[in-house]
């Protein structure tokens, strides 16, 4: 019987497991990889020790990408990030993530061998909290951004309002007929207000998908970031806009939260952190729009609610900014 594309992936993984004399554990296959980009693998060997097998795959013919990445651009990003931190952070010492046990050949590598965090056993809301999450961007932010900078084969992210503006003008046939041309014509004006306030400011480290779900909270309270595929510089905003959103919490949780984000911020500053948030924010909602509507075309079923995101984001004020 022929194999489908996932039963061959799947067995070419299980045989590179073969080949490092590491065994399947059973109980952990219900890892899936966020971008569908890679097949993860929890495994143990010999004397007890357990490891993730980061199996990169290649992309079906009709995956819709974001504009401008190509198909091995997110493993060419989390192999080159964690090469990274073998050279500066080989015990991570300093920054929260898995040990690089042995990197596959190929250009990029097709598999990744990392050490394996178990997380606390518990509900999300009750493992994860609002320390773990400031203290995870802390560490992001600490990390010297002229490393990555001139990284041969390393496709680097740009998250910031000229990276997200360039993205856009690549989705303009997608998302005209969504958007409108009045809209669309806001969007420009938004975005060049937008670069306007955050220009200059120093850049950072940015995870680029920092969600609950790439949080590894250890038994004894200590947080890991895991999943580096869209690795990048930008801007400092970004990473929390991205958790803001995408999380589920209760309202009043995540209205502490940007509270906390927002600290004592003042005035330009007060301003230029809203201009950042704002703009991640039109950024995340124009992309659902245009993966929407190249899978659904005009009968994309979350077309409305992405449409009411991008217009709080372009109007910002109290309604969404609550504190």
């Amino acid at each position: 019987m022929t194999q489908t594309p996932t039963e061959s992936h799947r067995a070419a993984a299980l045989e590179v497991l073969r080949d490092l004399n590491l065994r399947e554990v059973p109980n952990h296959r219900h890892l899936v990889s966020g971008h569908r980009s890679s097949l993860p693998i929890v495994a143990d060997g010999d004397g007890g020790r357990t490891f993730l097998l980061k199996y990169y795959l290649p992309l079906a013919p009709d995956t819709v990408l974001p504009a401008g990445v190509r198909p091995d651009d997110y493993a060419r990003r989390e192999i080159g990030f964690y090469r990274l931190l073998d050279t500066i952070d080989p015990e991570r010492r300093e920054f929260p993530a898995p040990r690089t046990i042995v990197v596959g050949p190929g250009d990029p590598p097709r598999w990744l061998l990392l050490e394996w965090l178990p997380g606390a056993v518990g509900p999300t809301e009750e493992v994860i909290g609002q320390d773990h999450v400031f203290e995870l961007m802390r560490r992001l932010a600490a990390i010297p951004t002229e490393r990555l900078l001139g990284r041969r084969g390393f496709p680097l992210e740009h998250w910031d309002p000229v990276g997200y503006l360039d993205r856009i003008r690549h989705m303009y046939d997608a998302v005209l007929f969504v958007l409108g041309e009045a809209r669309w014509r806001h969007v420009q004006r938004f975005f060049a207000e937008a670069v306007r306030w955050t220009d200059g400011r120093k850049q950072v480290l940015v995870h680029g998908d920092f969600t609950e779900s790439n949080i590894v909270v250890t038994d004894e309270g200590s947080p890991f970031l895991v999943d580096f595929e869209c690795i990048g510089l930008g801007n400092r905003d970004h990473d929390f806009a991205w958790f803001w959103i995408h999380s589920t919490r209760h309202h009043e949780w995540k209205r502490q939260l940007l509270a906390r984000w927002f600290g004592e911020l003042v005035g330009g500053d007060r301003i230029r952190s809203e201009w950042g948030i704002r703009s991640t924010l039109a950024y995340l909602a124009i992309r659902r729009l245009r993966w929407g509507y190249l899978m659904h075309g005009d009968e994309d079923p979350r077309q409305s609610p992405n449409l009411a995101l991008l217009d709080a984001a372009l109007e910002g004020g109290r309604e969404l900014f609550p504190v």
